[in-house]
């Protein structure tokens, strides 16, 4: 597995040269930053004039002379360009990608070791782009960063229920408070999740109880992650593992909201 991003240039660059003409990917790769104007000599032209292969090779001197910093930064641009223009490309990037250690969420790369249980294109646009926001400062290094991003995805939901559900002033609830409070709020939905003519009520009574619980457990890690390990008051030098437990606890939660206010069952794969 590729410790930098930078380093799996060569696993994406087929991707780019299948699935763009000569002119796109010198378009796509001047928009990553690279210095196109020193291929200018390497045109296309209807009688002769250079191959997709040579202008690859041309772009590979180029890659090499990056210093690691930079050549990450063109890396991830370059994925986020391929997937943008072309949605095609995605399967096969995606596939690529994991065999070097790599995985796409949204438009953006990650590495496998962060383990993601959860679609984020079933989210809303705030909790999906927390998250993708969260991956990205992981990749990048940003511990303390990614775990300010989770909590604030789930935050980002409360504040939805609180608002749909007429819960008060969600600021002026703490965070652990948010949680349960949101939760609390879809009993009735959660409940009918379980119907069933085999569950006696007394144990989706039960179910509901003990769940509820889980909830409010796993939104006090993130209230006290949140306070101890992000940025969210001033920057901290966060141990790379509590990301991956931060993100545990998200998932469950933004999960299980997910999965009650689309009426589905909670254990639902998503």
């Amino acid at each position: 597995m590729a410790d930098r991003i930078g380093e799996i240039w060569s696993s994406i660059r087929g991707t780019l040269r299948e699935s763009f003409s000569f002119a796109q990917i010198k378009d796509i790769l001047g928009a990553c930053g690279l210095a196109v104007e020193r291929l200018a000599h390497l045109q296309q032209l209807f009688t002769g004039g250079a191959s997709k292969g040579q202008l690859m090779d041309g772009v590979d001197e180029l890659v090499r002379e990056l210093d690691a910093e930079r050549r990450d930064r063109f890396v991830v641009a370059c994925i986020e360009e391929i997937v943008a223009r072309n949605e095609t490309a995605r399967d096969e990037l995606e596939r690529l990608l994991r065999r070097v250690g790599w995985g796409l969420s949204g438009g953006s790369a990650y590495p496998l070791r962060l383990q993601v249980a959860l679609e984020t294109t079933e989210l809303n646009a705030e909790s999906a782009s927390g998250i993708s926001t969260a991956l990205c400062r992981y990749r990048d290094g940003d511990f303390d960063g990614a775990i300010t991003a989770i909590c604030g995805a789930v935050d980002s939901q409360t504040e939805k229920i609180f608002r749909e559900k007429n819960l008060g002033d969600h600021k002026a609830a703490a965070y652990q408070e948010r949680v349960s409070r949101s939760f609390q709020a879809l009993e009735t939905e959660f409940k009918a999740c379980l119907q069933s003519p085999t569950l006696p009520a007394d144990e989706v009574s039960r179910i509901w109880h003990n769940y509820r619980g889980a909830i409010s457990h796993a939104g006090y890690v993130l209230g006290a992650f949140r306070r101890e390990y992000s940025d969210a008051h001033g920057s901290k030098d966060s141990p790379r593992h509590l990301v991956q437990s931060a993100l545990d606890c998200a998932v469950f939660i933004l999960r299980s909201f997910n999965g009650v206010t689309r009426r589905l069952p909670v254990a639902t794969t998503i």
